[in-house]
């Protein structure tokens, strides 16, 4: 495989042209991330075009730009030029995989992908000499190719996040991955918007078996919605082996129990008959749960187990999937939960039900923003939390949006509640209620803009939990 790519490999693997004979050492898509060297990738979205950008990619150290017209400038560029720019970034990406020996794992699921993906990594880097994975959420039919492009040419193994709105894409994000090992985390009411039932949202998730090879693997949560739709086309696409995980007795790796002692989950489980035991921080079953599909790839390359167990031990959540930490405001110390990347009914249920377990000092608080991209039953499934959230024992709820305003209609008044419209009056009101001991979990999709109110207090932080 080539960590620099030249002007000629270029042009032959995406049928373009070139001006002039160059050699980059990257790619970029982004002017304000771009590295001296790189070749910048004039994309074109919905809102801007990156071709009004190449000046400024230059000015910043590129050394050719990837376009599909022509530019207006004085100066002559070093180029390629093709038909589309996404589509020639898609092929640099699958040549890049078919030349490389790394082994490329990818993973999917309506929640729990890129926490998987996080605890993947860390265990993996205990026992692979270089593993690399893509970025946050680079889950798309940008992210992915992108997130391949810049794999270190000693990688031994990539782990992929693959994500979807429709059907049809994750099939074609395997189709420049190729993956070896597949992971479905979960089949959830999530993108309702795109593909309205869940019998859809598993088509679409399990398209990520399309392009496995007889002698790949697949691990899927056998709990999980349409689970045994994956486990048959799973057989029908004769893969030789699969492996299943959660709860069920029939689980290859079952979650046998779990208590916590000494602040941490204490977790115990049978894999293929053999007792295996370690140690989580309190997140909630859900992130055990991804814990054991980890376990499962481990099982899979035969690697050290101790190792595996190690690393999903040392696991910390990313920042606003759940992440945990104390914040010093007006004199008083609280721990906050920001859970504010997303939200679905699935993950919303499940974070409700870690926060019940654990233990504080103080009043315990909940803000729920609106669960978007639910399509028709946005309405459904927001109310069906009246139950939940009167179950977990919170001393205050506060709401944000047009939806958790109708459950703040529903909860009685012997539970103290706010309902607001936007962040300034919701802090407000926080930060006059609030008192050292109490634990706050902040909790909606990323587009109802809880995550404003993490930023606000940032400078209050103590540290990290």
């Amino acid at each position: 495989m080539f960590s620099l790519w030249d002007s000629e490999n270029l042009r032959r693997i995406t049928n373009g042209k070139t001006n002039t004979k160059w050699e980059v050492s990257g790619i970029s898509i982004d002017t304000r991330s771009l590295k001296k060297g790189d070749m910048f990738c004039a994309l074109k979205g919905s809102n801007h075009d990156g071709h009004k950008y190449i000046k400024d990619a230059f000015k910043k150290g590129a050394k050719a730009a990837l376009i599909s017209k022509e530019i207006n400038t004085k100066r002559v560029f070093p180029y390629l030029k093709v038909e589309d720019v996404l589509v020639a970034l898609q092929k640099i990406a699958r040549q890049i995989r078919l030349s490389s020996d790394a082994r490329f794992i990818c993973v999917t699921g309506s929640v729990g992908k890129t926490g998987t993906k996080e605890m993947l990594r860390i265990a993996l880097e205990k026992i692979e000499k270089k593993v690399h994975a893509n970025e946050g959420n680079f889950n798309n039919h940008i992210g992915v190719p992108l997130s391949i492009c810049r794999m270190p040419k000693k990688a031994s193994v990539c782990i992929l996040e693959l994500g979807m709105n429709r059907i049809g894409e994750i099939r074609n994000l395997t189709e420049i991955c190729l993956p070896e090992t597949a992971i479905i985390t979960a089949i959830e009411n999530s993108h309702l918007i795109g593909l309205r039932t869940l019998k859809k949202i598993a088509q679409a998730k399990s398209e990520i078996l399309d392009n496995l090879p007889k002698n790949g693997c697949c691990i899927f949560n056998i709990d999980t919605n349409y689970s045994q739709f994956i486990h048959q086309k799973a057989q029908k696409l004769k893969l030789k082996n699969v492996i299943t995980y959660g709860k069920a007795k029939d689980a290859n790796i079952r979650l046998e129990n779990l208590k916590i002692s000494g602040g941490k989950y204490l977790v115990d489980a049978i894999a293929f008959g053999k007792k295996i035991s370690w140690k989580m921080p309190i997140l909630g079953e859900h992130w055990i749960l991804n814990s054991l599909s980890v376990i499962a790839t481990g099982y899979f390359y035969n690697y050290d187990m101790n190792k595996i167990l190690n690393g999903v031990s040392d696991y910390k959540i990313p920042r606003g999937r759940g992440s945990k930490s104390s914040y010093q405001i007006d004199g008083k110390i609280i721990t906050i939960i920001d859970d504010t990347y997303n939200s679905n009914p699935a993950s919303l249920k499940a974070s409700l039900f870690s926060f019940k377990d654990i233990k504080s000092s103080g009043k315990k608080i909940v803000i729920l923003g609106d669960m978007l991209e639910l399509g028709q039953r946005s309405l459904e499934f927001h109310l069906a939390f009246k139950e939940v959230i009167l179950s977990t024992g919170i001393d205050i709820l506060f709401t944000k949006g047009k939806y958790m305003k109708q459950v703040f209609r529903t909860i009685p008044n012997s539970l103290e509640k706010y309902h607001f419209e936007d962040n300034s009056n919701l802090l407000e009101k926080f930060k006059n209620i609030i008192n050292s001991g109490d634990l706050i979990l902040i909790k909606g999709s990323n587009g109802i803009g809880l995550k404003k109110i993490i930023e606000n207090i940032e400078g209050n932080k103590i540290n990290d939990i």
